[in-house]
């Protein structure tokens, strides 16, 4: 039987638990990650201070790590859905870059694209395509980490030197994009911003559903009674 029904009749289960605490934990660790490693990259510290913030640098690349494999492994309905409704491209998804989802227009006044929005499932296009470069930057970010760690006595130079790169600006350069696109953007949908950061059930508003994923509402929840 659905859990949807024991819910508040306003109110859509759309993040369960293992998807609070993955993106939770991952949040915390990827912004401490990013001070502790330019802090020691940038500001040239002290050798003891420099070997402290390494410390904790690893530390959290640990956590960091196991919180994704954990995810996979404890969760791998979770991980499979979120990864499958990212590898749906159909007409709708494509055709949400003809306007950015009406943003430049809504926030900017730029008349860019058609003026209306298609319709789009549980994430849109703009979603899709960002949540694919961050799940694959996490994981190339973890095996970087700790090829930097464990494998730098076994690799060459250049591949040393090529990973070391990739791992300092690449992180830079996500988190720029997290910090201008995916952070501003998650809280002009206050209700999914609240729902995936609460304490307690994930829940979001019909209202919010209907109006952001109306496909997805209507294919997976109406249709179904149940979040999937």
């Amino acid at each position: 039987m659905s859990d949807i029904p024991a819910l508040a009749p306003d109110r859509i289960l759309r993040f369960h638990a293992p998807d609070k605490v993955f993106h939770s934990l991952n949040a915390i660790t990827w912004f401490a990650l990013l001070f502790t490693g330019m802090y020691v990259y940038f500001l040239n510290p002290s050798d003891e201070a420099a070997e402290t913030a390494m410390l904790i640098h690893l530390i959290l690349g640990a956590v960091f790590t196991f919180n994704l494999l954990g995810f996979i492994v404890i969760a791998p309905d979770r991980f499979a859905l979120i990864m499958r409704a990212c590898l749906e491209w159909d007409r709708n998804t494509i055709y949400w870059f003809r306007n950015f989802g009406g943003y430049p227009r809504r926030f900017f006044k730029i008349p860019f694209g058609p003026v209306e929005v298609p319709p789009q499932g549980r994430y849109n296009g703009g979603q899709k395509a960002s949540y694919l470069l961050f799940m694959g930057m996490i994981a190339a970010l973890a095996v970087t980490g700790w090829l930097l760690w464990i494998g730098a006595p076994v690799t060459g130079k250049f591949v040393y030197w090529a990973t070391f790169y990739f791992h300092v600006w690449g992180s830079i350069i996500i988190s720029v994009l997290v910090v201008c696109a995916h952070i501003p953007l998650a809280l002009l949908s206050l209700e999914h911003f609240k729902g995936i950061w609460r304490l307690g059930p994930g829940t979001i508003s019909v209202e919010a559903a209907e109006h952001h994923a109306p496909i997805w509402f209507e294919r997976d929840v109406v249709r179904t009674d149940i979040e999937k």
